[in-house]
């Protein structure tokens, strides 16, 4: 029996983003699915966009006040019905000529997790010339599906290892039985139980182990807009708007909480949510290194501003005081480690660009991420397929996409 997919959209007050977003999941062209919109009590016209789509496969929920993010996972969750569940944002997108390739790795394989490199799309900002565009990398397109290796992924992840490259079973920008998200829940608590629910479910997931399957090929966008609450957390300054970090306040007055303070640091974020599972279920041992954590925190550091500085310090000092790390910390302190780790991060993306491209998005005089995912399926068509059922092989199928992206250049260079 084909297994029904619940993708779900959290969103709140940005129905701007959230039009395009939901044109590539109903684009998806299988009646064995669910759209589910969860709208945390937007006071825009988010639930007229969702309420005045016509797809039946279409629902609408609203939490009924404003709560936290992970609050909103929570609700989600627990109000779709689906067999399987994707989650992304409301400036994410599908990609809806390759849901066929999910499709048929869950019915092939049946993964309790599958998940996928997805691409990242800038929405288009004044002065910015990059935005509005895609990159398009080889080695992350037209693969075969594989198993992780649960234990070699967490022993990575205790060592820091966090790069975009190296798979985790995800449900955000992934995929996710049902059966399993409530296996790995403790009966009667929340099944998000840390402030960042996508990273929680996926380092919850490795703990656990289980059978987690990726694929090397984009079957959806990360969209990276003003209002992402990535983009809020890589541009947090004392001058930021009150509206771009609500989400932190937020978070502050949930009921579920991690084991370290909220901090502006992206990598105490992660550290802080691995302790969290860690704390939250001892009996699956976790060990983290704090020395090459507290090197990557160490590097943020040093590209934030003077306030912001400051504060990720005094968590780095909080922290180790709280797990006995004070030594490690000094002598993170004292080696050359947050220089090494943005050399190593940048030969990491200069090399990861080889072979790549970077192709424009605008369609109709629109650049949205829609546009962006009709210009996915038109440089990939069913090459991906192709691949698996070996049909074509990978290297055969990036020429052609390359090719492709020549011809759509020469269109709108025409245009």
């Amino acid at each position: 029996m084909t297994k029904k997919v619940s993708i779900i959209i959290p969103s709140r007050d940005r129905a701007i983003y959230l039009e395009h977003s939901l044109k590539t999941a109903t684009d998806i062209k299988d009646p064995n699915i669910e759209i589910l919109i969860s709208d945390n009590a937007s006071i825009d016209h988010t639930k007229d966009l969702a309420m005045n789509c016509a797809d039946p496969r279409v629902r609408y929920v609203n939490t009924g006040k404003r709560v936290s993010m992970r609050q909103n996972f929570e609700f989600a969750v627990r109000q779709s019905k689906g067999d399987y569940l994707i989650m992304m944002g409301d400036d994410d997108g599908m990609i809806p000529g390759q849901f066929p390739v999910l499709r048929h790795i869950l019915e092939t394989e049946t993964p309790e997790t599958l998940s996928w490199d997805f691409r990242t799309y800038g929405w288009p900002i004044e002065k910015n010339g990059k935005s509005g565009g895609l990159r398009i990398a080889g080695q992350d397109c037209f693969g075969t599906p594989f198993q992780i290796d649960a234990a070699t992924r967490l022993n990575q992840l205790e060592a820091g290892e966090i790069a975009n490259n190296i798979p985790l079973p995800a449900l955000y920008h992934g995929c996710m039985s049902r059966a399993f998200l409530e296996k790995i829940s403790s009966l009667g608590a929340p099944i998000f139980r840390a402030r960042s629910p996508d990273l929680y479910i996926s380092f919850r997931a490795l703990q656990a182990g289980g059978n987690f399957w990726h694929i090397h090929h984009p079957l959806s966008i990360n969209g990276f807009s003003p209002a992402s609450t990535g983009g809020a957390m890589n541009n947090l300054n004392p001058k930021s708007n009150k509206k771009d970090t609500q989400f932190l306040q937020e978070a502050k007055l949930d009921d579920v909480d991690d084991i370290l303070p909220v901090t502006k640091s992206m990598s105490l974020a992660f550290l802080g949510t691995l302790e969290t599972v860690r704390h939250l279920y001892p009996d699956q041992p976790v060990s983290p290194d704090y020395l090459k954590w507290y090197g990557m925190a160490l590097q943020d550091v040093s590209r934030k501003d003077a306030q912001t500085a400051r504060e990720i310090q005094a968590s780095l000092d909080g922290h180790a005081e709280q797990f006995g790390a004070q030594t490690i910390l000094e002598q993170a302190r004292n080696t050359s480690t947050p220089f090494l780790a943005r050399v190593s991060s940048t030969i990491r993306k200069a090399t990861r660009k080889f072979p790549s491209f970077r192709c424009g998005c605008e369609i109709g005089g629109q650049n949205t991420i829609a546009t962006a995912a009709q210009i996915c399926d038109d440089l990939f068509q069913n090459h991906a397929m192709g691949v698996i059922s070996g049909q074509i092989t990978p290297r055969k199928a990036w020429q052609n996409c390359k090719f492709q992206n020549k011809q759509l250049a020469t269109k709108q260079k025409k245009k």
